[in-house]
């Protein structure tokens, strides 16, 4: 439970920072990146978790 807590912790971080910090537009493309690996992440834990439990 607590690595899903830190994905989404992750998450949550990576959306705020695009939303309220001046980034380059590198820095913007790799903030971007890694909140698209961690939703993605976040999915496959999420279904794992929902076929364990089914």
């Amino acid at each position: 439970m607590n690595a899903i807590h830190d994905i989404y912790a992750e998450i949550a971080e990576l959306r705020a920072e695009l939303a309220d910090c001046i980034l380059t537009r590198e820095e913007r493309a790799e903030t971007q990146r890694r909140l698209e690996e961690a939703l993605a992440e976040a999915q496959r834990r999420s279904r794992k978790e929902a076929e364990e439990g089914a």
